[in-house]
């Protein structure tokens, strides 16, 4: 089976008995206009409450998982809003381009995910919680952990990024056939230039990057910040944890979580891949509006 595209997803939601229509939204911030998909259920509004979605690595809120989710959510009677982040630009609607430079920050991501969850807030939202995918739901650990972002009453990480340091560094190497840290080091030598970019480099998904020191320092050094199994020891709300049975990019994450609690739940969808295409997508939306609605 085909993964759809957000096109036929949203052709589905518009013309099947039991969905809402998604609506696009803008919020200013911090200079820059940005965008969210929001989606209700048929005969529901946004004081019924809703899950805050945030898409994976340079990717957008229109990508198949989130899109996907959304329709899987509003058929199970829960509301959703999936933003794209700036990532430093405006008005950002797709993917990231890599030939554009990148100059965005994690504390600046953070800042944008509580300012969707305020605005979510502000137009009466009953309640309001916080979901991430892939690098998104470390994000979403980061912005908790540092209290940029609170008053959200569950949190769902969706095969969440790791970063361990030593695997970082061989990953990186292996990708792009250059030691990490000789990368690392010009970058410091660098950095108090802050028109100074970095070219071509590798960066993320990006093979021929143009990258600002500070931002590749920020995605490169205290890789705990960045790592979803440190992070979740800084969050007192209750969590959702779901794995992809087989994921292939984000490896070791069952190994490295700390034990179910009262505080942490962990459910492993068997047969996922990391983008839970397919009928597994049914599966993921199944567990997250299951514990979205307890």
């Amino acid at each position: 089976m085909r993964a759809l595209s957000w096109l036929t997803v949203l052709a589905a939601m518009l013309t099947t008995p039991g969905y809402a229509r998604a609506e696009a939204v803008q919020l200013q911030h911090d200079g820059r206009t940005l965008n969210a998909d929001l989606t209700l259920p048929a005969g529901g509004d946004i004081s019924g409450g809703l899950v805050v979605l945030v898409h994976g690595t340079l990717m957008h809120g229109r990508m198949e998982i989130m899109a996907a989710l959304q329709k899987g959510l509003a058929e199970r009677g829960v509301g959703s809003l999936a933003i794209t982040l700036s990532l430093g630009l405006n008005d950002r609607r797709g993917p990231y381009d890599c030939a554009t430079p990148h100059r965005h920050m994690l504390d600046d991501t953070a800042r944008e995910i509580g300012a969707w969850t305020q605005w979510a807030k502000e137009r009466g939202a009953a309640r309001v919680d916080l979901a991430g995918h892939s690098r998104g739901g470390a994000q979403v650990a980061y912005a908790l952990a540092n209290h940029t972002v609170s008053g959200v009453r569950r949190v769902v990480l969706i095969a969440p990024a790791v970063s361990e340091p030593g695997e970082v560094a061989t990953g990186y190497e292996k990708t792009y056939g250059i030691p990490l840290a000789a990368l690392l080091a010009g970058a410091i030598t660098r950095s108090a230039a802050p028109d100074t970019l970095l070219r071509p480099i590798g960066f993320l998904t990006c093979r021929d990057a143009a990258v600002a020191p500070r931002t590749f320092l920020d995605n490169y050094t205290g890789l705990s910040r960045h790592d979803t199994p440190t992070l979740l020891a800084r969050i007192g709300d209750p969590t959702l944890v779901v794995i992809a049975g087989n994921d292939e990019v984000v490896r070791g994450l069952d190994r490295r979580l700390p034990p179910a609690s009262d505080r942490l739940r962990i459910v492993t969808v068997d047969g996922a891949d990391h983008q839970f295409l397919d009928l597994y997508g049914e599966d993921l939306a199944e567990a997250v509006a299951t514990f979205i609605k307890e």
